[in-house]
């Protein structure tokens, strides 16, 4: 018992030093520095831009004619008589080309030309989407210092009470269980300061993951995490028809239009004419025009048309979900933006005061004889909890902005690369 003991207390005085050393070594990592990083190396949004670069390829490929045809015919050879010989062969050279009528060169090009736009807005999502993830898992990581810093101080105070304790039972003021006890809180607080390591080692984890590299030795800005007073609130209302999300259903919309105008094109027979050259060998030469265009009586694309006809309906109905799932995301972060400041601010002003109080009265009453060693740790015990809700608090305070932020398009300008690049 008395090893289990001393091991605890050589555990609990080193633990602050480890905390402190980790602390110092970490590099310092701002959250507008893990944001511009995020921008330029998160494989997410390199994948959408790549996707941006290959619409601009559709693009360019769908105002394309269809390639002329070369060929050349022999007849009148390999027969019998002054035909069995090759030389009697007369030969014919012709060049083709389809001619696509009913505007199917144009609809293909206003369908690449939405695919474009579309591929533009996804990546103009995708950046926001990183910024809103990158900002919510820094302020988690921030939440993870915290805990960790909240469970070294929990521990240290654990410690101060297990000496307090042990220097009553020596002088006989006090009975050996509360020793035994205050041995129990200060090994379950040695148990969460390792068990906040470990969180915060897998927070930092994520975020690096996020920023597109496997670096995790940084100290996060906890200013920045405890500054939970919400911003006078733009008229999100009236932007939600500038997101990506509704742009993107709108042109979607008229992208299935286009589709539907190419399906009734493509219903359209398409001639092809041709012109060529003969040689008749001894008998002379002479030119060969032709005509020929397909007869639409066993494939009208009517299948194709009705599909067409029924995605532009589909279309429009996802827009307007689109819309109100937009509207139904704007109410739900602003109502826990709400809640969670509210809680912050009733935290910092009235709980976390009144419970520092108690226990700096308990401890001191605990030393001075007038109060009990379970009255101590109940004060403790409320002290840390209350902490604990304040950084889950800021934690929900810090991810309700970033997606209020998000509808918002608040970080817009930090695009380095936006969709008008792509375009271009």
């Amino acid at each position: 018992m008395f090893i289990h003991r001393t091991l605890i207390a050589l555990l609990c005085a080193l633990a602050p030093f480890c905390f402190t050393s980790l602390s110092a070594r970490a590099a310092p990592l701002s959250l507008d520095a893990a944001i511009e990083k995020a921008l330029v190396q998160s494989p997410r949004l390199l994948a959408s831009k790549s996707a941006a670069e290959a619409a601009k390829g559709e693009r360019r490929q769908a105002s394309a004619w269809r390639n002329p045809e070369l060929s050349a015919e022999a007849e009148n050879f390999g027969g019998s008589g002054p035909y069995r010989a090759f030389s009697s062969a007369d030969i014919t050279y012709s060049v083709s080309q389809t001619f696509e009528l009913g505007g199917k060169i144009l609809a293909r090009e206003k369908i690449a030309e939405r695919g474009l736009d579309i591929a533009n807005l996804d990546y103009q999502a995708a950046a926001l989407d990183l910024i809103r993830d990158v900002t919510t898992a820094y302020m988690t990581a921030a939440a993870a210092d915290e805990r960790l810093r909240l469970a070294a101080e929990r521990e240290a105070l654990a410690q101060r009470v297990s000496k307090a304790v042990a220097r009553r039972v020596d002088a006989a003021a006090a009975p050996l269980m509360q020793k035994s006890r205050a041995d129990v809180e200060l090994a379950n607080a040695a148990l969460a300061h390792d068990s906040a390591r470990r969180d915060r080692l897998l927070a930092r984890q994520k975020l690096a993951l996020l920023l597109g590299e496997d670096e995790r030795g940084f100290a996060t800005d906890s200013k920045a995490f405890y500054a939970a007073t919400a911003p006078g609130m733009p008229d999100i209302e009236a932007r939600l028809r500038d997101t990506p999300e509704y742009k993107r259903q709108e042109l979607a919309r008229q992208q299935s239009m286009a589709r539907y105008e190419l399906e009734r094109a493509n219903a359209v027979p398409d001639p092809s004419v041709y012109a060529g050259f003969r040689d008749f060998r001894d008998n002379g030469h002479a030119f060969v025009v032709g005509l020929s265009i397909p007869i639409p009586v066993l494939d009208a694309n009517r299948g194709n048309i009705e599909k067409a006809r029924n995605e532009v309906s589909h279309a429009e109905y996802q827009g307007r979900d689109a819309e109100l799932s937009l509207r139904g995301d704007l109410l739900q972060a602003e109502q826990q933006l709400e809640n969670a400041e509210l809680r912050v601010k009733t935290l910092q002003n009235s709980i976390l005061p009144a419970a520092r109080k108690a226990f700096a009265l308990a401890q001191e009453g605990y030393e001075r004889g007038r109060f009990s060693h379970l009255e101590v740790l109940d004060a403790q015990r409320s002290l840390s909890d209350a902490r604990e809700q304040e950084i889950t608090a800021l934690k929900d305070f810090h991810a309700a902005k970033a997606q209020i932020d998000r509808l918002a398009m608040t970080h817009l300008n930090r695009l380095h690369n936006g969709s008008e690049n792509h375009a271009q």
